[in-house]
Formats: structure tokens, C-alpha cells, sequence
């Protein structure tokens, strides 16, 4: 398992450092191969990394949609506060941004998938000592390090990474923590970086 995830990092270094500027289309298409492959594994993961909850479904599926819901609309509000303040042009509720919500969603569960799902059952077996939050921690500063070269959104996708880490740690729930990436990682563009995220996937797909 530890040679699994040297290699993937290898790998992962190596693309960053050739592809600094990457296409969505190629982030995702390389995304669909990696789920197809932790697909393939699923059950392998489930009865080996992880241990059977300890709870039903329903109740960690609604702690963690409570939780993740007042935060992700702590951040977002916070998003709007600094857009108001930076003087950001226009309204911020662009049309396009239900679209971008929409074509997100997807992608953000592909990215916990991969983040939570595998490499953060991998890690909680390979440093088993560990405590909950340092798992999280980790898991997240190697979520944010995906997104680099991008300085900025690096440090903010690090916390978010970690956050998130540390609710599937304690809920074993994807959508809520998907849908929460989705929806600050569509107002961090639109609010904080002035860009119409749909009209930017379109244009870089053709």
C-alpha cells in the first residue's frame, strides 16, 4: 500500500510539474480513469480500509448534512462579504452560476471520491496511530496540492481539504461534503475571482 501511494505521487508531481495549466477537460478526464480504477477496488476498500460504522446511514448522512451546511454557508456569506468589499462589479447571482452548480457537483464528488474514499482510507491505515485531526490535516494539504500552481487557491482548498477529511472520517458521508465543495468552489470563482466559472469550462473545451 505504501509503494501504491509513492508511486501516485510520483505520478501526480510529475504532471503538475509538466501540466502547470491544465484544461479542465484533461483534469477530468484523467479524474473518470482514476474512479474507474478505485471503482474496480471498491470492495476491496470497504471490507479492508475500512471498518463498518459504527451508526446508521441515516443518522451520520444527517449530522453531517446539518454541520456541513451551516459551515458551507458560513464561507459563502463570507465570500459574498469580501466580493462586496473588493467592489466586485455586476450582481452576484450571475446566470450561469446555477449551471456551474450543476456541472460541479460531479466533479467535486469525483475529487472526495478520490480523496476521501481511497487516499484518506489508505492514510488512516498506514499511520494508524494518528488521531482523527491529523489524518485530516494531511489528507487536506494533499488535496491542496493538486491545485497547484495556484498559490491562493492551494492555502484555500488545503482547510477545506482538511474540514471535509475530517467529517468522512467521522460520518463516512460523500454527498453532503460534495455538494459543500461544489457550492464554495462555484462562489469562490463568481464572488472572489470575478470569473464566470461555466462560460471558462465551455470556452476551454473547444
Amino acid at each position: 500500500m505504501a509503494l501504491e501511494l509513492v508511486t501516485l505521487a510520483v505520478l501526480t508531481l510529475m504532471y503538475l510539474v509538466v501540466v502547470p495549466h491544465r484544461p479542465i477537460w484533461l483534469d477530468a478526464g484523467l479524474g473518470l480513469v482514476a474512479v474507474v480504477a478505485v471503482a474496480a477496488t471498491a470492495r476491496h476498500t470497504r471490507e479492508r480500509i475500512w471498518a463498518p460504522p459504527a451508526t446508521e446511514r441515516r443518522d451520520r448522512l444527517r449530522h453531517s448534512t446539518r454541520h456541513l451546511l451551516v459551515g458551507t454557508s458560513a464561507v459563502a456569506l463570507l465570500f459574498a462579504i469580501v466580493a462586496s468589499w473588493t467592489g466586485r462589479p455586476g450582481s452576484l447571482f450571475k446566470a450561469t452560476m446555477l449551471g456551474a452548480l450543476v456541472f460541479f457537483t460531479p466533479w467535486a464528488a469525483l475529487q472526495q471520491m478520490l480523496f476521501q474514499f481511497y487516499l484518506l482510507g489508505r492514510l488512516r491505515v498506514l499511520i494508524p496511530a494518528s488521531p482523527a485531526l491529523t489524518l485530516a490535516a494531511i489528507n487536506g494539504v494533499l488535496f491542496g496540492a493538486v491545485h497547484l500552481p495556484d498559490v491562493e487557491l492551494t492555502v484555500l482548498t488545503s482547510v477545506g481539504g482538511a474540514v471535509w477529511s475530517w467529517y468522512y472520517l467521522r460520518d463516512r458521508c460523500l454527498a453532503p461534503i460534495a455538494v459543500s465543495h461544489a457550492v464554495l468552489g462555484t462562489t469562490y470563482y463568481y464572488w472572489i475571482r470575478g470569473e464566470d466559472l461555466l462560460l471558462r469550462w465551455f470556452s476551454a473545451s473547444w
